[in-house]
């Protein structure tokens, strides 16, 4: 496929990365990542927004602080009728 997402360059960092790891984990999480990313563009996710949701992983994966805000966030019950006013 001939498209700029597919750099030569980022394609051999990612397939020396994995051959270098003896675990076999790079490999499995790789393929994790293809298979939910496929399934999600089926259901209507695009680039963009798979684009965002990976890169916040990431910097939750590097941030303790931040992944265990999203943690509280994500955690939180929806407001109901009587929280006052909600903004939508």
């Amino acid at each position: 496929m001939k498209d700029s997402v597919f750099s030569p360059e980022t394609i051999t960092k990612i397939v020396e990365k994995i051959k270098q790891d003896k675990t076999g984990r790079l490999g499995t999480i790789m393929n994790q990542i293809m298979e939910v990313s496929e399934r999600a563009g089926r259901h209507g996710f695009d680039l963009k927004d798979l684009s965002i949701i990976a890169t916040t992983g990431w910097y939750l994966s590097q941030n303790p602080e931040l992944k265990q805000f999203f943690d509280q966030l994500l955690q939180m019950p929806p407001p109901t009728d009587d929280d006052g006013e909600v903004y939508n």
